[in-house]
């Protein structure tokens, strides 16, 4: 992403919360107004071939008029939902008929917020319990305005998500490959033990928390540094290849990143 590129996606995404922090009126957007925001914003479908934006758009509408959305000491403005629900659409988009339904709460923070249960401050989690899904604006925003450090809280907490509502039985489940799974989390288990015990070898040392958090910070370097995932982590980079049904190191390369 260029400099002038970045610098007016968080402008204009900030200018957007200072908007719905004064509490102006927020209309519905049309499909029309969705599409200029994506236009404009979105990387991810900027890439995409012509055929499947569409699918892409649908996706997002589908997110940001089915869920119910929630501001934290704030408005959430059509906008936010839009960036947001293209960050959803981003991860499924191998999974057509996906909606993450369980997951029908989006709330939004304008800042890291100190959580209740532990006391530290978050950008970002899932509580599958209650389905809901929770993101910090500022850190969402810092997250696609710095699209190749592999820290993105909307992809993470999206990945949680979905990791979570593969085993939830609501007529969507289970949509991942059993048997890619199964050898995804003997991955998974034999990187978390390299992570433990000798730092790593590519992902970032959260990686080894477990499974669930390991599933989350691989999917942040896998659509921002692709390339070098691939060629650090082959083996962990094709099981989740195969699982999304997508390849960005090939699709969209990007920089190379070391």
């Amino acid at each position: 992403m260029g400099v002038i590129a970045t610098l007016g996606f968080v402008l204009a995404l900030v200018y957007g919360v200072r908007l719905s922090r004064r509490g102006k009126r927020l209309a519905r957007f049309s499909a029309e107004e969705h599409r200029a925001i994506l236009s404009k914003y979105a990387i991810q479908y900027q890439r995409l071939p012509d055929a499947e934006k569409e699918l892409f758009e649908r996706k997002v509408a589908l997110f940001v008029n089915e869920k119910t959305w929630v501001g934290a000491g704030m408005q959430v403005a059509p906008e936010m939902k839009v960036m947001i629900a293209a960050c959803a659409a981003q991860l499924l988009r191998g999974f057509p008929e996906v909606e993450l339904r369980h997951f029908d709460r989006i709330v939004v923070y304008p800042e890291s917020y100190r959580s209740h249960r532990s006391g530290r401050l978050h950008q970002g989690e899932v509580r599958p319990v209650v389905g809901m899904i929770i993101i910090s604006w500022e850190d969402f925003v810092h997250g696609y305005a710095h699209s190749r450090d592999a820290h993105n809280v909307g992809l993470h907490e999206m990945a949680h998500a979905l990791w979570f509502e593969n085993d939830i039985l609501n007529g969507e489940q289970h949509f991942l490959n059993a048997s890619l799974l199964t050898e995804w989390k003997k991955l998974a288990e034999s990187e978390i033990m390299e992570i433990k015990t000798k730092g790593g070898r590519f992902l970032r040392g959260y990686a080894g928390t477990n499974q669930a958090e390991f599933f989350a910070v691989a999917v942040e370097y896998f659509f921002e540094q692709p390339v070098a995932f691939k060629a650090a982590l082959p083996m962990v980079y094709k099981c989740l290849s195969l699982l999304l049904h997508q390849d960005p190191a090939t699709e969209f390369p990007g920089p190379r990143t070391t």
